[in-house]
């Protein structure tokens, strides 16, 4: 298992366009992504598990992964972040 912390970088925080270019890039993986906020358990390949997360602009998510390619996911997904996700 991978942990990586990350922080909501984009201005409008995780909505429905941004939710679901998480769920399309972690579906990509065949390892569990899951982002925890607050104590709860947030499934990442799952639109409504994005958008429950309720990420607003400045938190800060820790992002689990585990399985076969839990590497190069949290790679993407950091820099999926890292890159506002996808928007400004």
């Amino acid at each position: 298992m991978i942990s990586i912390n990350v922080k909501v970088m984009n201005q409008l925080g995780i909505h429905a366009r941004t939710a679901a270019k998480l769920v399309r890039t972690a579906a990509a993986f065949k390892c569990s992504i899951n982002a925890v906020k607050e104590g709860k358990l947030y499934d990442l390949k799952n639109v409504r598990g994005a958008i429950t997360l309720n990420g607003k602009f400045g938190d800060e998510l820790t992002i689990q992964f585990d399985g076969i390619d839990e590497a190069e996911a949290s790679e993407t997904i950091n820099q999926l972040f890292l890159g506002g996700l996808g928007e400004s």
